[in-house]
């Protein structure tokens, strides 16, 4: 499973911390349905991690300058594609 794509979420699992002004008590609440506690908690059903290290940023606001990330990347978790590499194999 790979997800890409805009979530516009800003968490401190992925933004810098100089954008703590972007992380409002719904995001950093997982259990809030309404905020980034939604696709934390998709990540966690489906086993994926962050494919991008923390720090990363992928978008440049136009007025301030400020460097975020609502974009992000997330895939199934590297041992389960070594399995399904392997399973691949066996099947040649």
């Amino acid at each position: 499973i790979i997800w890409l794509g805009n979530f516009n979420q800003h968490h401190p699992m992925w933004e810098l911390t100089s954008n703590s002004h972007l992380f409002t008590a719904a995001n950093l609440n997982a259990a809030n349905l309404n905020a980034a506690g939604v696709l934390i908690n998709l990540l966690a059903l489906y086993n994926l991690v962050q494919v991008l290290p923390l720090g990363i940023t992928t978008l440049e606001a136009s007025f301030m300058k400020n460097l975020t990330r609502p974009n992000n990347v997330f895939c199934s978790a590297q041992p389960q594609h070594a399995e399904t590499r392997k399973q691949q194999l066996a099947y040649r």
